[in-house]
C-alpha cells in the first residue's frame, strides 16, 4: 500500500569522504531525507509539474504515480506502458519514455491524449526508451539501452536519438554501450550522458539542434564508494549535476566532485521540484524520498517537439488508458482576500492589485492558440457596492451590442448568495479601468465571467474573470470551484 508524505522519515546521511562540507552548504539546515512514498516495486523518472505536483514511475507496477502538494498519493496512469524516464515543459505538457511500448510519448495536460513522438527508427522499434531531456529550441534527446532479453527486431546498438520539433526522428550517438541517464545543460550547449556500464558521464557539446561534437568523459565513479551506475541524473539552477550512484553524488559543471547524499535505498534517478524548486526528489529502488536543499533546479524547458500526424508502427503492444482531465488540474491554493478565501490553481499566478479598487489579482495563462492571458480581479466594497442590477447592467455595457452574448444566473456558495454574468463578444477595454472615460480598445472574441458574492455581515465581493475566450471557458469550471459555486444549481436570473 502506498503510504502519504507524512507517514515516514527516513534518516539524511551527508557522509561522503570528499568534500562533504560543500555537499552540506547545498542542504537546508536540519533538513532530513523522508520517505514521500513506500511499497513500490521500482520506483523511476521523478518529474515534478509546474501545476504543483509530481510523477514518478513504479515501473513493474505499470503506473505513473501522482504526488500531490498535500501529501496525497494516486495512480496518475495506468497501465503506462512500463514508462521510465519522465519531464515536464514549462507549458505543463508531459513527455515520457515508454520502455514497455518501446517508444517516446507526449500526454497533453489540456484533454489527457497520448501522442507517440518517436516509435520507429530505420524501419524498426527501438529498444527500450529509457530517459529523456528537452532543449531549448522544441527538441528532445532520449537514450535508448536494452536490459534483460534483446528481442529479435532490436535496433543495431543501443543508441542516443534526437527528435527535433517537427517530429522527425535522428541518431546522434551510437558508440556507447549502455547510455542511460541524460541531461541537457540550462543554456543549451552540452548533453550530458550517463554510461553506467562504465560508472561513466560522458559531455557532448551542442552545435546545434541535433548535432553533437567533442564528447569526453566528464567523471568516472569510483568503484568501491559509488557501484554500478550512474542511472538519472538532475542539474541545479547553478549547473551542478546530481547523479544516481550507490548515493547521489554531486558535481560540478565541469566534472569536479561536490560530494555525496546517501539515500537509504540505492537511488535510481532524482530531479528538483516544490513550490520554491528547492526539494530534491530522489527515487530508489521501492520509494521516493525528498530533501530539503538551499539551491533551486534548473528551470524547464519551454516546449517539446509536435506529434507526427500518424503513427508510424501499425500495431501498438499495449492498449493504455487514457489520463482523465480530473488526474491533471492544478494543485489548489488558499488565498485569503479580505472576508473570503479563494482555493486558487497553483498555475493562477497572484500579482500585486494594480490599483486601491483591487483587493487581488491573478493571471491566468493563455490556452493553446491565444496569445494574451486572463486576468481574475477580485474587488471588494463594503456594503452593497452599488447594488446587483447595477453591476450586472454596467458590465453588459464594457461589451459592443452588435454579437453580443449573454448569460445572467444565481446561486448559493457556502461563503453566500452569489450572481454570476456570463458575456462574450467584443469587449471594450478602458485602459484606465472599467469607471475611467476616454477611449476604448476593441477587443474581439473576449468573454468575461464576472461575479457578485454577497458574504452576510459584511458586503459585496466582485470577481470578475476577463480574456480571450477559449482561455475564459478553459478557467471556467476552476474560477467557480474557486470560490465553491456549482453551476449545474444555479438558476435564471433577470435584470429587474
Amino acid at each position: 500500500m502506498l503510504r502519504s508524505a507524512l507517514t515516514v522519515v527516513a534518516v539524511l546521511s551527508l557522509v561522503g569522504p570528499l568534500a562533504a562540507d560543500d555537499v552540506a552548504a547545498l542542504v537546508a539546515p536540519g533538513a532530513a531525507m523522508k520517505k514521500v512514498v513506500g511499497d513500490c516495486k521500482f520506483t523511476e523518472g521523478p518529474a515534478y509539474s509546474p501545476q504543483g505536483f509530481l510523477l514518478f514511475s513504479d515501473i513493474p507496477n505499470e503506473r505513473i504515480v501522482r504526488v500531490s502538494a498535500d501529501g496525497a498519493v494516486n495512480d496518475f496512469l495506468k497501465p503506462s506502458g512500463r514508462a521510465n524516464g519522465l519531464v515536464f515543459d514549462a507549458a505543463g505538457n508531459l513527455y515520457a519514455c515508454q520502455g514497455g511500448a518501446r517508444r517516446v510519448v507526449k500526454i497533453n495536460t489540456v484533454d489527457g491524449k497520448i501522442e507517440p513522438l518517436a516509435d520507429l527508427y530505420d524501419g524498426k522499434p527501438f529498444n527500450a526508451p529509457n530517459d529523456l531531456a528537452l532543449d531549448s529550441t522544441g527538441g528532445l534527446y532520449f537514450t535508448d539501452p536494452q536490459y534483460g532479453q534483446t528481442p529479435a527486431d532490436a535496433q543495431s546498438v543501443m543508441g542516443v536519438y534526437y527528435v527535433n520539433p517537427l517530429g522527425e526522428v535522428t541518431r546522434v550517438i551510437d558508440s556507447l554501450q549502455r547510455p542511460n541517464g541524460i541531461l541537457v545543460s540550462s543554456d543549451g550547449r552540452r548533453l550530458i550522458v550517463a554510461e553506467p556500464n562504465k560508472r561513466e558521464i560522458w559531455q557532448y557539446d551542442i552545435t546545434g539542434p541535433g548535432k553533437l561534437a567533442n564528447g569526453k568523459i566528464l567523471f568516472t565513479g569510483d568503484e568501491k564508494l559509488d557501484g554500478g551506475g550512474p542511472d538519472g541524473m538532475a542539474l541545479d539552477s547553478q549547473g551542478r549535476i546530481y547523479a544516481t550512484y550507490s548515493s547521489v553524488v554531486v558535481l560540478n559543471a565541469d566534472g569536479s566532485l561536490v560530494g555525496r547524499i546517501s539515500v537509504p535505498e540505492k537511488p535510481a534517478n532524482c530531479t528538483f521540484g516544490g513550490p520554491d524548486g528547492k526539494t530534491l526528489y530522489v527515487t530508489a529502488r521501492t520509494s521516493l524520498y525528498a530533501l530539503a536543499m538551499t539551491v533551486a533546479g534548473a528551470p524547464l524547458m519551454p516546449a517539446g517537439p509536435k506529434p507526427q500526424p500518424r503513427v508510424s508502427r501499425k500495431f501498438q503492444p499495449l492498449i493504455l488508458q487514457p489520463v482523465s482531465k480530473t488526474r491533471l488540474v492544478d494543485e489548489l491554493k488558499e488565498v485569503k482576500v479580505e472576508g473570503i478565501t479563494l482555493k486558487a490553481p497553483a498555475s493562477w499566478k497572484q500579482e500585486p492589485p494594480a490599483n486601491k479598487l483591487r483587493a487581488a489579482q491573478f493571471k491566468i495563462g493563455p490556452a493553446e492558440g491565444d496569445k494574451e492571458p486572463a486576468e481574475l480581479v477580485v474587488s471588494f466594497f463594503r456594503g452593497d457596492g452599488g447594488g446587483v442590477d447595477p453591476n450586472l447592467k454596467r458590465w453588459t455595457d464594457q461589451f459592443a451590442p452588435d454579437g453580443r452574448k449573454e448569460k445572467l444566473t444565481q446561486g448559493t456558495s457556502p461563503q453566500g448568495p452569489y450572481y454570476v454574468s456570463d458575456i462574450s463578444g467584443t469587449y471594450l477595454k478602458s485602459e484606465g479601468g472599467p469607471f475611467a472615460g476616454g477611449k476604448k480598445t476593441p477587443m474581439p472574441k473576449f468573454r468575461s465571467l464576472s461575479v457578485i458574492l454577497q458574504v452576510p455581515d459584511e458586503g459585496n465581493y466582485f470577481l470578475r474573470l476577463t480574456g480571450p475566450e477559449k482561455t475564459v471557458a478553459e478557467a471556467a469550471e476552476a474560477f467557480r470551484k474557486s470560490f465553491d459555486a456549482d453551476a449545474a444549481k444555479e438558476q435564471a436570473y433577470e435584470v429587474k
